[in-house]
């Protein structure tokens, strides 16, 4: 999986066109995967 700085870095690059500020909707995309990705995960018993 790839590190936080480099999702957003990625991010960034998709959004270089766009005219609205983007830190903070990359911060909350980056919470949101952050948070699945943790649901997603098995539990172990």
């Amino acid at each position: 999986m790839e590190s936080d700085d480099t999702q957003a870095a990625r991010v960034k690059e998709l959004l270089v066109d766009c005219y609205k500020p983007t830190e903070a909707f990359i911060s909350g995309l980056l919470d949101k995967i952050w948070g699945m990705q943790k649901l997603s995960t098995p539990q172990k018993k």
